[in-house]
């Protein structure tokens, strides 16, 4: 109700309240019935036309708060979604900027994969715990720089050792890929990969039980010793296993039982080495010593980083 309508509707009230006030008494002194139950109308109309006015004023009083907290809302909401859409948006770092690079990055790697190495199965499986595609690139780059009758050792299976065996069959296949799985299941998932890949003479899948080891983190649970063995010389390790469920430190035993069966220059490829765990044992990598000289870093794509020993 705009201002002026009030001060017209108070106007009118206080008229009608004065003039029924002054009716009652000019009844009293008159002893005028009907004028008195006039004026007690006219005071009683004035009392319910101000209440009705006063329950209008509170209404429009809720509406306007309410139409103020909605506005702020709206303006948070507006604050909020403007903040989701710089989170989501192209901005650089954005998710939809992540988004896009994992999409152009994986589609690109598996692509120059197929490429280079078509592979005779009718695919190579990925699961949402395999290697990124351009991790596998990288691998297939190292077995195809290895000298002639290299072996290299993957700690933990999957679409990378058919990768790694089919870059080995396009050098010639002088390349032997020792892989050890723990899980039964998944090694028979990654046999049947290898198998119709044609590259079952190049790969030997051993599955390989966790057993208990004691390194400088204490007792951990590794492969156990019987399935590695008999591996030395080993020109490219690959460490993407056990999985880091495992156990804290889960992947750092193959710094303390594989250093010293590495071949002199040999490449170490450390998957999710962007996780805590394996930021450490790169670390430990690193500070190896032989005859003075230390591990360097060659590249980091990704989440693996690839090492070479001196």
């Amino acid at each position: 109700m705009g201002t002026l309508k009030w001060r017209g509707l108070a106007f009118v009230v206080s008229v009608a309240t004065l003039a029924g006030v002054a009716l009652l008494i000019w009844a009293t002194a008159t002893n005028d019935l009907s004028l008195a139950l006039f004026g007690l109308a006219l005071t009683l109309s004035a009392v319910v036309l101000a209440s009705l006015a006063t329950l209008s004023s509170i209404r429009r009083l809720i509406r306007v708060q309410d139409a103020a907290l909605r506005s702020k809302d709206l303006a948070n909401l507006k604050s909020a979604m403007a903040s989701v859409q710089r989170t989501l948006g192209a901005a650089p770092g954005s998710l939809e900027a992540r988004l896009r690079h994992h999409v152009i990055r994986d589609t690109s790697a598996l692509l120059t994969l197929h490429d280079l190495y078509p592979a005779p199965g009718e695919h190579v499986p990925l699961t949402s715990w395999s290697a990124y595609p351009a991790t596998a690139l990288m691998l297939t780059e190292h077995v195809r720089e290895l000298p002639a009758g290299s072996t290299v050792l993957e700690l933990g299976s999957g679409a990378t050792t058919v990768w790694m065996a089919l870059a080995s069959r396009r050098r010639g296949g002088d390349v032997r890929i020792v892989s050890l799985e723990a899980s039964p299941d998944f090694a028979e998932v990654t046999r049947t990969a290898v198998r119709r890949n044609g590259v079952n003479d190049l790969v030997d899948l051993r599955v390989a039980a966790l057993d208990a080891v004691t390194t400088k983190h204490g007792e951990q649970q590794w492969y156990e010793a019987p399935s590695w063995n008999d591996v030395s010389g080993i020109g490219l390790l690959v460490v993407d296993g056990p999985p880091g469920g495992t156990g804290p430190h889960a992947r750092y035993p193959a710094v303390e039982l594989l250093a010293d069966r590495l071949a002199p220059g040999a490449i170490v490829v450390i998957d999710d080495a962007d996780r805590d765990d394996e930021k450490a044992m790169l670390a430990d990598w690193l500070t190896l010593d032989r005859d003075g000289r230390h591990p360097e870093i060659l590249e980091v794509r990704e989440n693996a980083t690839a090492l070479r020993m001196p």
